[in-house]
């Protein structure tokens, strides 16, 4: 090999460590820039209707008390009371008094003509069926100006259902 090959070897290999050493720190752009003691313990959720699971993701699954998961509702009728639980790693509910004025709730519904859903009270929720067919809703535990805790996509397939019958 020709020395001019080393030569240039040697004036790459600082410039490539320090890109590798860079990609490999945390990316200041994704930090959130704020004391993690005040952010929830939250790892799941769990649609409640009364004592009756409808809906919950924890580590992965989806799991609920009827088949099948979500919320089932007939055309112009609302489903009143419906609570959002956050639920931490053993499944146990953070009750509203473990999460402090910062914390609140927020909704997103892919096909709202199908079903509305509006918010009751804190962590509540009210769905009103529209027309007959199927749409999905992701739900956030918002904390300030981002979400500390999200169900899965309204996109996905595990997302919470809403089912609107006749």
């Amino acid at each position: 090999m020709k020395p001019s090959f080393f030569k240039s070897l040697f004036r790459v290999l600082p410039l490539a460590a320090l890109l590798i050493l860079t990609a490999c720190s945390d990316n200041p752009a994704d930090h959130d820039d704020h004391d993690h003691d005040d952010h929830a313990d939250a790892e799941g959720v769990r649609i409640l209707d009364g004592a009756t699971v409808l809906y919950q993701a924890l580590d992965g699954e989806i799991t609920c008390d009827v088949a099948p998961c979500g919320i089932s509702v007939a055309t112009g009728q609302t489903l009143t009371g419906l609570e959002v639980a956050w639920i931490d790693h053993d499944g146990d509910e953070l009750h509203e008094e473990d999460l402090d004025d910062e914390f609140n709730l927020g909704i997103a519904v892919v096909a709202p003509g199908i079903a509305i859903v509006e918010q009751n009270g804190r962590f509540g929720i009210n769905v009103t069926g529209v027309v007959p067919g199927t749409t999905r809703m992701q739900v956030l535990l918002n904390h300030g100006d981002h979400a500390d805790l999200t169900s899965p996509p309204a996109t996905s397939s595990d997302a919470i259902t809403i089912t609107v019958t006749q």
